[in-house]
């Protein structure tokens, strides 16, 4: 495994009112005693859990950058701890480790406001070539998701359909036009997009009925690429999966809700750990890597941080149990 992403940690507040933030708003509220963490950090953990428990024999490479001070040594240690190879994680001095501060309404929804002049910012496609001989040398499967410059991403979404590798990416919501015009999407076997993202790939307000969104949005995928496969996570209203033709739905699992931040990105390290195990993208009847997607990610928001520590095999198999699935 090979991606890039931000690497990096925020502060959590809570907001007074389950009102949108209004653009020229000044809103009360209270910071929280949780973690936040940033992208590949994120899914790479999961991954990386589930690899050692499972002895999978498959290395996880984050291509990424910190800064010189002791946010960088922490989250270093801890993705060292889960398993990761550090090899290509740079180190760049004078820099801040990326840092994003992060708000949620009372209903356990949110967002955050993401630093932009950080280490991930300065992720070069220089940096991103070197991860190169990693792939010419295995059987691979990338990711490229955001907080490192689209440009980079691009290099390393490149290498990887050079090199026959799976790719995964996925992109923030202002990036989606350029998406669509510059022609990678083809070089791109499975896209991740939330459902904002997804009204903006398909040309539609956020307004439009989640069913329509779906339509439009496999519509113009499969134009730019028949071979696609689509991830689309709307938060409570559950996710949809499509691949050649075919589409699964599936509905939210009822949980106690701490956090909701970082649930999509669980689901993506769920539906690569299925494609790790050899289960198929999507499946009605049987398990499939939407559906351990969704697990995980489940299981995530009962978490109060953005990574839940206490997912590993044997407590995801628990979970699982309690909530009637079938999976692992």
């Amino acid at each position: 495994m090979v991606g890039t992403g931000g690497i990096g940690t925020g502060n959590i507040y809570l907001l007074e009112g389950n009102h949108d933030l209004g653009r020229n708003e000044s809103r009360m509220g209270h910071q929280l005693s949780v973690r936040d963490f940033c992208k590949l950090h994120i899914i790479f953990h999961y991954i990386s859990v589930f690899i050692n428990d499972l002895k999978i024999n498959v290395k996880v490479y984050p291509v990424g950058a910190v800064g010189d001070d002791p946010a960088a040594d922490e989250l270093c240690d801890m993705m060292k701890k889960a398993g990761m190879n550090l090899n290509h994680v740079t180190k760049i001095p004078d820099t801040p480790t990326l840092r994003s501060i992060c708000f949620q309404y009372p209903d356990h929804s949110g967002g955050n406001i993401t630093e932009n002049q950080s280490a991930s910012s300065k992720v070069s496609a220089a940096m991103i070539s070197k991860s190169e001989i990693i792939l010419q040398k295995n059987k691979s499967i990338v990711l490229a998701v955001p907080e490192v410059p689209l440009a980079s991403r691009i290099k390393l979404i490149d290498l990887g359909f050079r090199n026959k590798s799976y790719v995964l990416a996925s992109f923030v919501f202002d990036e989606i036009e350029n998406v669509k015009k510059c022609g990678f999407l083809e070089k791109i076997d499975l896209l991740s997009l939330n459902l904002d993202e997804a009204a903006a790939f398909a040309d539609v307000s956020t307004e439009t009925p989640i069913l329509e969104i779906i339509k439009r949005c496999i519509q113009i995928a499969s134009q730019l690429n028949p071979g696609i496969r689509l991830c689309i996570t709307c938060g409570n209203k559950g996710i949809y999966g499509y691949d050649q033709g075919s589409t699964e739905f599936l509905p939210i699992l009822n949980v106690p809700v701490k956090n909701t931040a970082g649930a999509g990105d669980a689901v993506l390290s769920g539906i690569i750990m299925g494609l790790l195990l050899g289960f198929p993208y999507i499946d009605n009847n049987k398990p499939s890597c939407l559906k351990l997607g969704r697990l995980i990610s489940a299981m995530s928001v009962t978490s109060e941080n953005t990574i839940n520590f206490d997912i590993n095999l044997r407590s995801l198999i628990h979970f699982q149990k309690i909530h009637g699935e079938d999976i692992l």
